[in-house]
C-alpha cells in the first residue's frame, strides 16, 4: 500500500529527452509516447512547451 496521495501519481513533467512537458498518470503519458518511473510531477505545464496530444486528452477528460 502506497503512502503517497493519489494526486502525486499524475501531473505534468518534463523529461530530459523530451522537447515538451507531458501529462503523466501512473507512469504513462496521456499521449502514449512516454514512460516515467520516477519524477516530480506538478499541476501546471510550461505554457510555451506543452504536448498538444496530452493537453487535448486531458481537456477532453475534464469536460466529461
Amino acid at each position: 500500500m502506497s503512502t503517497k496521495p493519489e494526486r502525486d501519481k499524475e501531473g505534468w513533467t518534463w523529461l530530459w529527452n523530451a522537447r515538451k512537458d507531458h501529462y503523466f498518470r501512473n507512469g504513462r503519458s496521456l499521449c502514449g509516447r512516454w514512460l516515467c518511473l520516477g519524477s516530480e510531477l506538478y499541476d501546471s505545464p510550461n505554457p510555451l512547451a506543452t504536448c498538444a496530444a496530452c493537453l487535448k486528452k486531458l481537456e477532453k477528460e475534464k469536460k466529461k
